[in-house]
């Protein structure tokens, strides 16, 4: 299972990108495994795809969509070492302004009824 590049976490990096430290050489960015064209380009004839299926995980367990960005700043990786760096830049406040706005975008609740759909790339195949 894996989070689409077109999807909200696919977003999410795209928002933080910009205040994150640089990746490492070689590196790609995680979302691109939510995509089918990525994965059979990667694994070429050594896989068997038995299932490619997009699908969406609902969140409602946040009453605001700035609680969401809260848990993102607090429990989410990526989103923790994009705040380390952009506080060794003295860009915290922007990233805090960016990470509210993208939670607030992708809000398909309301002002206190907060709700995400975050789309993901089911995969499963076989090693030929």
């Amino acid at each position: 299972m894996n989070w689409t590049p077109e999807g909200m976490i696919g977003a999410l990096f795209r928002t933080m990108g910009p205040f994150a430290p640089p990746p490492p050489p070689g590196a790609q960015p995680p979302p691109l495994w939510g995509g089918e064209d990525h994965l059979k380009e990667l694994f070429g004839d050594s896989v068997e795809w038995r299932t490619l299926e997009r699908d969406v995980l609902e969140i409602t367990a946040f009453d605001r969509a700035r609680d969401y960005g809260e848990h993102f700043k607090g429990r989410y990786g990526p989103t923790i070492a994009a705040y380390k760096n952009a506080g060794a830049n003295g860009r915290e406040a922007e990233l805090d302004e960016a990470l509210f706005a993208f939670c607030e975008e992708w809000n398909r609740g309301s002002e206190d009824d907060a709700r995400f759909e975050k789309e993901y790339l089911l995969a499963v195949g076989t090693r030929n």
